[in-house]
């Protein structure tokens, strides 16, 4: 009993280490090696105890490999853009190395049918395009935010491919015109996008369509009816006019 609540004890000090399933069921569409995961799993538990930059011996260590293995897959994550080196001032303003890895999280949004999961062969054949017109909207909106997107986001811009099935024409207007209205949030896009399908507008020509009318409708002046004087009564002049 005493061994049972000592271990559970080590587990609290331990803490955890949350990992998103996607990962682990995509990573090899990531062009990730078994390997390569292993050590991101490792530096992903230092990062989140706020370890900047784990020492690439200690990895080793827990690993049971050398140090040389450890920098060989750092660098095969650098090569396959899925991991940024940093450079950040502390707050006695010395620059400090820094890993992060929003790029693989970038790139797993990026993937055809990330929440869902569905693997076709027509959408095997299809995926180049598919791929690109999704990295071209997740780098606008990057852009026009002027910030790199958290994971939370890449999955809300992932759903809207995946789950609502948006055309990614229709996502880069609905940003025009977040970005036009300064609205810099996926909530206002996603608001746009869910009244565009309230309307049946499915097209990318639909949308423009409707756009035009209503900015027209806006520029055009309302109607101004000319003021009425006051009710003058009309009768002969022959004839006195009715006592009320």
């Amino acid at each position: 009993m005493h061994e049972l609540e000592n271990f559970a004890s080590a587990l609290l000090q331990a803490g955890e280490t949350t990992i998103n399933n996607l990962i682990l069921t995509r990573y090899r569409a990531l062009n990730m090696t078994n390997e390569e995961l292993i050590v991101f799993l490792q530096y992903k538990r230092s990062l989140d105890r706020g370890i900047d930059f784990p020492d690439a011996e200690a990895v080793a260590n827990v690993m049971g490999t050398t140090t040389a293995d450890v920098y060989t897959q750092l660098d095969n994550l650098l090569k396959k853009d899925l991991l940024l080196i940093e450079s950040k001032a502390d707050e006695t303003g010395k620059l400090r190395d820094r890993y992060d890895f929003s790029p693989l999280y970038q790139k797993l949004a990026a993937l055809p049918d990330t929440l869902s999961g569905v693997h076709t062969t027509t959408a095997a054949i299809s995926a180049p395009d598919s791929k690109s017109a999704r990295e071209d909207v997740f780098n606008k909106i990057e852009v026009e935010f002027g910030r790199p997107l958290s994971p939370t986001e890449l999955q809300t811009i992932a759903r809207w491919f995946d789950e609502d099935h948006f055309k990614p024409e229709l996502i880069l207007i609905a940003l025009r015109e977040a970005v036009l209205n300064q609205a810099y949030s996926l909530r206002y896009i996603d608001r746009i996008l869910l009244s565009w399908r309230q309307k049946n507008l499915t097209s990318a020509g639909q949308v423009e369509k409707e756009l035009s009318q209503r900015r027209t409708k806006q520029a055009t002046p309302p109607t101004q009816s000319t003021p009425k004087g006051p009710s003058i009564p009309l009768f002969k002049v022959s004839e006195p006019p009715a006592q009320s």
